[in-house]
């Protein structure tokens, strides 16, 4: 690991440890992989990872693998290599200005990104997906990637017992996947054009330009405030605001007069101030807080002062009211009285009139370019402009460009909504998913019981699920059920033969303590379980039927008023 705590493009010291291990996971039977690492759900009541020789379900709690804390397992991490083709990222320790002065330790981090750049990346994903080492993120992380990318969807090795025609569709299912639609999504700041979004497998950075400032010009105030980042320093200064005083001023002008170019006598560093805040929520965030901190008159009472002129009908910017670093924020809302639609105010290219006609001023061309650089891409999942100097990711699947980056809290599967562990995504008609919603897209039947992909044209389909017919057996005792009464457990939606459910699952009677079966009516109350016809009130004179009345429970015996709880 280098000094910064991020990894170098090349890890051969990772790389070669893990190839010498291949053969080892290779040869080694699925079910001894993390035996008797403790339930990350279950607790102590767990006595630790067993898991069944065919199922990916533990014998002992009926949780699955990735629930359980598989310290030293590689088989999900080789899988995952050999299907992306690329070193995977090793933990590293990062400065989250948001949570602590000192650098924490993350599970993981974006692969060949600074650490300025990683820093932001998870900023934007937000406190509780920073998989800071051994919390719940870094935890559910880990979950996710492994049922995200199962590593039995792409190794034959890693199933269980498969015909020679099953591993041979199961091995060109993956060559197509590795060859048309699977990625690891690139972590990039957004530039002023398309030679900004770099490709998959470079090193990903933004230079940092230096500001020339004229001898004598003063120091910026707000470069010595702690409110601020470093990042909207840096912007303000580029902006050519001058002063704490000038930010107050500038968002006391109207947004609609400054950005529908009118007047001409606004500063352009005015203009630039308002292109940000209206088009970066986390800009809009951290000045909304920089100006309350530091107790800014407020704006309908304070003059422009010399030099700021006002010519709009009194409507102001209203504050996003956000309290954190800005990436859950909404766009601000404009008053009832002001001249500028909503729409407007998220879109100035058309505020500006930018669709084409006469050449404009040079002026108004100037701010016409930084607004068209400002509002050069949209995230493909919210639709929502990703500005100059944002964090996004970018896939290098899509062809079409426009539909090739996201915002980072924004890259999720299209079908189940979770966002993409370690950036593996799975591209498909125009959308990104994870792999185990892309079988399903496909229309490639999952067994149930071992949660492998059936490639097989017989296969066995009970109560919407599908099952391998050698896998279609009792959720307890492994017995098979072809041909056989069987009932769904509730809890599990797996099948059970009668003999178990009526020994382990079925609920007891507490009136008749008898077995409440499968085909029997029974009410149940809390804990507390009748047969139907045992569902009476338990005064010694009353004994009427409570089904579809009023009762109240004492001592676990039910009764259908508090006069009969006296009457025993």
């Amino acid at each position: 690991m280098t000094e910064s705590g991020i990894e170098s493009p090349a890890a051969p010291e990772w790389l070669l440890k893990l190839e010498s291990r291949r053969e080892q996971i290779k040869a080694k039977l699925s079910h001894e992989s993390g035996n008797g690492a403790p339930c990350n759900v279950c607790g102590s009541s767990c006595p630790g990872l067993d898991l069944h020789f065919w199922r990916k379900i533990c014998r002992n709690c009926k949780c699955r693998k990735e629930q359980h804390d598989c310290i030293d397992d590689d088989v999900s991490g080789w899988a995952q290599f050999e299907i992306l083709g690329a070193i995977r990222s090793k933990p590293a320790y990062i400065r989250i200005s948001e949570l602590t002065d000192k650098p924490v330790q993350l599970a993981w981090v974006p692969p060949n990104v600074t650490p300025e750049l990683a820093s932001d990346y998870m900023r934007t994903l937000g406190q509780q997906n920073i998989p800071i080492v051994g919390s719940e993120a870094a935890e559910k992380r880990k979950q996710q990637l492994e049922y995200q990318v199962p590593a039995h969807d792409l190794d034959t090795n890693l199933c269980h017992n498969l015909t020679p025609y099953e591993a041979g569709q199961l091995s060109d299912y993956v060559e197509k996947i590795k060859t048309h639609c699977v990625g690891q999504g690139t972590v990039m700041r957004v530039g002023g054009d398309t030679a900004g979004m770099l490709q998959y497998g470079t090193v990903v950075q933004q230079p940092q330009q230096a500001v020339q400032e004229p001898v004598g010009t003063k120091r910026p105030d707000y470069m010595e405030s702690g409110v601020l980042s470093d990042k909207m320093k840096y912007k303000l200064n580029l902006m050519g605001i001058s002063s704490s005083e000038m930010v107050a001023r500038a968002m006391l002008y109207d947004p609609a007069t400054v950005l529908n170019g009118t007047d001409k006598s606004i500063p352009e560093a005015i203009v630039k101030f308002h292109q940000e805040y209206q088009a970066n929520p986390k800009f809009r965030a951290e000045m909304d807080h920089f100006k309350d901190r530091l107790q800014f008159p407020a704006r309908q009472t304070v003059p422009y002062g010399e030099g700021f002129s006002n010519t709009s009908s009194g409507a102001t910017i209203v504050p996003s009211g956000s309290n954190d670093s800005g990436f859950g924020s909404i766009p601000v809302t404009p008053r009832e009285d002001a001249p500028m639609s909503h729409a407007q105010l998220l879109g100035p290219m058309e505020a500006l009139g930018l669709g084409g006609g006469e050449r404009m001023p040079p002026p108004q061309q100037a701010v016409q370019d930084a607004v068209v650089a400002m509002t050069a891409h949209r995230c493909t999942g919210c639709t929502l402009p990703i500005v100059v100097g944002e964090v996004a990711v970018k896939i290098d699947r899509a062809s079409n460009s426009d539909r090739s980056i996201w915002h980072p809290q924004c890259f999720k599967c299209n079908r189940c909504g979770e966002l993409l562990a370690d950036l593996v995504y799975f591209y498909h008609a125009g959308a990104v998913y994870c792999g185990r919603d892309l079988a399903a897209i496909l229309k490639i039947p999952r067994c149930a019981a071992c949660d492998e992909l059936i490639f097989t044209k017989e296969y066995t389909a009970a109560e919407g699920a599908t099952f391998h017919v050698r896998h279609f057996c009792c959720y307890h005792c492994d017995g098979p059920l072809a041909g056989q009464q069987y009932v769904m457990d509730e809890k599990s939606s797996q099948p059970l033969c009668l003999p178990c459910y009526k020994g382990h699952y079925a609920q007891t009677c507490a009136t008749c303590n008898r077995c409440i079966g499968p085909t029997e009516q029974g009410v149940g109350w809390d804990k507390i379980h009748w047969h139907k016809e045992c569902f009476l009130c338990s005064g010694k004179h009353c004994q009427k039927s409570l089904i579809g009345g009023r009762f109240c429970v004492k001592a676990n015996r039910p009764y259908c008023s508090a006069q009969c709880t006296k009457d025993v």
